[in-house]
């Protein structure tokens, strides 16, 4: 369809991956005002290249790929910003966190996405799809065009830095904490309960 021409192919398109562009770049940057800028950018980059996807399986990873670019070119431009405002940065972060009834929470995953911030973007884009994203390594390879042993040396790398991280910040490891005794609570009450949480 996309060879054909016209312009119904675009609406499908957007139509079927727009929930997994919004969904990539949330969980790759965190909540954020602009998500919807990047998410455009994203398929004005899908629409001028498409004509060169040459087999219908393939428009997801293209798709994937491309958002994977934008992400990281976003993660660069904010670790230059950073440099020069970073209290500003902060207010706007608070802005940013998504409605949660639980306000420990709230502030956990503000800490969170600071400590998910200051990974290398690469890294940041890796731990993303694979940890946030539920994706296998080999598709995340694919995505970010590594190769499988360097996505899963990133992914160690992740691991480490933002365990140390969650250890040494007493809000986050207090929250991690009480949530595993919820969930240890659940599961010995409810068994497949937790399954479902």
């Amino acid at each position: 369809m996309i060879q054909e021409g016209g312009t119904a192919w675009q609406r499908l398109a957007y139509d079927q991956y727009f929930p997994l562009v919004k969904g990539l770049i949330i969980r790759s940057l965190g909540p954020m005002a602009d998500a919807e800028d990047l998410i455009a950018d994203v398929f004005v980059g899908f629409f001028e290249s498409a004509s060169n996807i040459r087999s219908p399986t393939r428009v997801r990873s293209y798709v994937v790929s491309i958002t994977m670019n934008v992400v990281r070119r976003e993660l660069r431009r904010r670790r230059r910003r950073r440099f020069f405002s970073l209290v500003e940065e902060e207010k706007r972060a608070v802005d940013r966190v998504p409605s949660t009834d639980d306000p420990k929470a709230k502030v956990a995953l503000l800490h969170l996405s600071r400590i998910l911030s200051t990974l290398n973007p690469d890294d940041h884009l890796v731990f993303a799809l694979h940890v946030l994203e539920d994706m296998n390594l080999e598709d995340v390879a694919q995505a970010l065009d590594m190769s499988l042993s360097t996505v899963k040396r990133r992914l160690r790398r992740a691991n480490e830095r933002l365990l140390r991280r969650v250890s040494q910040n007493p809000l986050l490891s207090d929250y991690v904490r009480d949530k595993g005794e919820r969930d240890e609570a659940l599961s010995a009450e409810d068994g497949p309960l937790k399954e479902v949480l």
